[in-house]
């Protein structure tokens, strides 16, 4: 679990998931993508060995097709691009059915206090409230180590978006 269950509503609205591979997963029984499309929840998919911030937040901003990006993390000045993020997830509340975003190999992420990693669960947190007030599904997962089985069926756009 989570990954039979991301096509439902968390009791609360929204949850976070910190994911570990389990001997009895069973891959067979996981929502897909195609299953989250059908259904009109947006997904994202990121390995975080293989994005820097930058790449991270605009490759989200990408997948779930948001409203502003390309999203700056560190402006000179204007907007920092993880509250420009978070508004637009925000309005996706208001037009998808709703959102999964699936973190793969993210143990590293939270090695670093100041890791960006920290900042998605802030931005994941301030606009879950639209999301709950619907009881939309909204779920973003944090798989900790590399699981083959979740990269195989979860990264749909290998060599695009999903990095």
């Amino acid at each position: 679990m989570p990954y039979e269950y991301l096509d439902s509503p968390a009791a609360a609205g929204g949850r976070i998931h910190f994911r570990h591979r389990e001997s009895d997963d069973n891959p067979a029984e996981y929502v897909t993508p195609t299953m989250l499309a059908a259904k009109d929840i947006a997904f994202a998919y990121l390995n975080a060995t293989h994005v820097d911030e930058y790449e991270a937040l605009n490759s989200l901003g990408r997948q779930l097709r948001t409203d502003h990006p390309p999203y700056d993390p560190n402006p000179a000045k204007g907007m920092n691009g993880w509250f420009r993020f978070m508004d637009d997830l925000e309005t996706l509340g208001d037009r998808e059915a709703g959102m999964v975003i699936i973190i793969d190999s993210a143990a590293n992420l939270f090695a670093n206090p100041r890791s960006w990693g920290f900042k998605l669960i802030e931005m994941w947190v301030l606009q879950l409230p639209r999301w709950q007030n619907r009881k939309a599904p909204c779920h973003l997962a944090f798989q900790m180590e590399a699981d083959p089985a979740v990269e195989a069926i979860y990264c749909v756009e290998k060599g695009r978006l999903s990095v």
